[in-house]
């Protein structure tokens, strides 16, 4: 959809210069694609992005939409949640996994439940 040229600017790929040419006006599908587009980039970039979630901090999302579903090939978790600006992102759980977050997710509401108290 877009003519894109990434140049590496260092043998790690931790810089990049790119450009988006012949485009004046943009609509959200194009946003859409530009924000995958910066994505695809971004795994390729080094560092690679951390494998530990960051500390909470005052704008995480609170109470995104999402989805959820049996994943009808893999018998894991379909999982979507909203995000305002980058829109429905997409997650396969496999089925152990759906069974910790459950687990965690039942540890803390019983941990809420004792603080309430």
């Amino acid at each position: 959809m877009f003519n894109v040229v990434v140049e590496w600017l260092d043998e790690d790929k931790s810089r990049a210069r790119f450009s988006l040419p012949g485009r004046r006006e943009w609509t959200a599908q194009n946003l859409d694609a530009v924000i995958r587009l910066l994505a695809e980039i971004r795994e390729e970039m080094s560092p690679p992005v951390s494998q530990e979630p960051p500390q909470l901090h005052p704008a995480a999302l609170h109470n995104p939409r999402y989805a959820t579903e049996l994943h009808p090939f893999s018998g894991g978790t379909l999982l979507e949640i909203r995000h305002p600006s980058l829109g429905w992102i997409d997650f396969v759980l496999p089925s152990l996994e759906r069974i910790r977050i459950t687990r965690f997710l039942s540890e803390q509401e019983e941990a809420w439940n004792r603080f309430r108290r």
